[in-house]
């Protein structure tokens, strides 16, 4: 979840509980004891919990749905591509070279199963010197 998403968070949180308050306090008018500066309070209180209350929500259900779509997404490799995939998430960044010594797969093996990840989306692949630096595509980072 980055700094954005949770200002829009936020801000919708604020929007919705200072029109709710907004349309009571018109609705309801001045009553003694309760005026304009009491409801801020009471507003800012309640921004401040259901605001809490929907960062925590929103995590849970994109660090839910993320996980599901990379368990639904490792269901359709093979189970050398799940491998290979599975460093390359956990390295965040790694050589080809290396990740070819570290499964003890041949380069032609390996080269294959990172074209086909490249092509499902899982993996960027760049060029580096006479090799190509690997890392997980915003879908597959943890």
């Amino acid at each position: 979840m980055n700094l954005k998403e949770i200002a829009s968070v936020i801000v919708l949180v604020i929007i919705l509980q200072g029109g709710l308050t907004l349309l009571l306090f018109g609705l309801q008018g001045s009553t003694p004891g309760v005026g304009f500066w009491s409801m801020g309070v009471g507003i800012l209180v309640m921004v401040v919990v259901s605001g809490g209350i929907a960062i925590v929500l929103y995590w849970l259900v994109h660090r839910y749905t993320t996980e599901r779509a990379i368990r639904t997404a490792m269901m359709a490799m093979s189970d050398d591509e799940q491998e290979i995939l599975r460093i390359i998430m956990q390295e965040k960044k790694i050589r080809q070279d290396d990740l070819r010594r570290r499964v003890d797969f041949s380069k032609s093996k390996v080269s294959a199963l990172v074209t086909n990840l490249v092509e499902k989306n899982a993996v960027k692949k760049t060029q580096y010197k006479r090799t190509n630096h690997l890392e997980p595509t915003e879908q597959f980072q943890r």
